[in-house]
């Protein structure tokens, strides 16, 4: 669909509806010459959140779908996801958590697949994990999750996890700029989480059925084998450790009357 026809949809649909211009505009939080602007074909030219808040004013949605290199794109954003989900296994079992991964369900007329699936063995602790690697539609992501959460004890009853006594929804997130923004900006709708960051990292690593948390929000770099983002230092540079000389290096060095190597 290209400029014109979206111009098109958004006319007929607020004519259907029987608002004015101003109304969507009104409604949208946007200036009035913004809604003409893109009914006019000039949807280029305004931002993606004044398009999503036209559309949301008209009771419709824009659903925006990236094409790169055929079925490439897809595999990178598994690979991503696939990465941030395995470092956080490792580290959950490590702290004493029975992790499951990509725990499928089909319960009541509602299907789906959670991304981590955990359960505290010593204080029945049940927690669902939901992974993103980005943000584009937080309602759609919270009445996922909510789902989830609600199906987790049937779920978890049929792996032999019975009557949990907490039931924690989580929410991790790739660290990055943009993601945090945009939660930052939604922030009325992520009010339950309440435990987040260090705090939400710490809960998991020694967990308490005392004053359980209703959400936990976790923006993460971490990637399976360990290995964080490394940002630069400076303009083009990026700190590298110096390497540590074994005891052995440094004695054939003595032995040729050369300079030990720093430590």
């Amino acid at each position: 669909m290209n400029d014109v026809e979206l111009g098109l949809v958004i006319r007929a649909v607020r004519r259907r509806l029987r608002l004015r211009q101003l109304d969507v505009a009104r409604r949208g939080s946007v200036h009035r010459s913004t809604v003409g602007l893109v009914e006019r074909g000039g949807s280029g030219r305004v931002t993606l959140d004044a398009l999503r808040r036209i559309f949301g004013a008209l009771d419709a949605r824009i659903d925006i779908k990236p094409l790169w290199r055929g079925p490439h794109l897809d595999r990178l954003l598994d690979e991503e996801h696939s990465r941030l989900a395995a470092a956080w296994k490792v580290r959950l079992e490590r702290w004493g958590w029975v992790v499951r991964v990509e725990v499928s369900f089909s319960r009541y007329g509602e299907r789906g697949r959670i991304d981590l699936l955990l359960w505290h063995p010593a204080l029945h602790i049940l927690a669902v994990v939901e992974i993103k690697t980005d943000m584009v539609d937080s309602q759609e992501l919270l009445g996922v999750l909510d789902v989830k959460t609600r199906l987790a004890p049937t779920i978890a009853a049929g792996l032999g996890w019975r009557n949990p006594a907490v039931i924690a929804p989580i929410l991790i997130f790739k660290d990055d700029r943009t993601v945090r923004r945009r939660v930052s900006r939604l922030a009325p709708l992520f009010g339950s989480f309440g435990l987040r960051g260090r705090k939400a990292t710490a809960w998991l690593h020694a967990p308490s059925v005392k004053a359980p948390p209703e959400g936990l929000l976790i923006f993460s770099d971490l990637t399976y084998g360990g290995v964080t983002r490394v940002g630069p230092v400076g303009r083009d540079r990026v700190a590298v450790k110096r390497p540590i000389a074994s005891r052995e290096v440094s004695a054939a060095l003595a032995n040729e009357g050369l300079p030990a190597v720093e430590r």
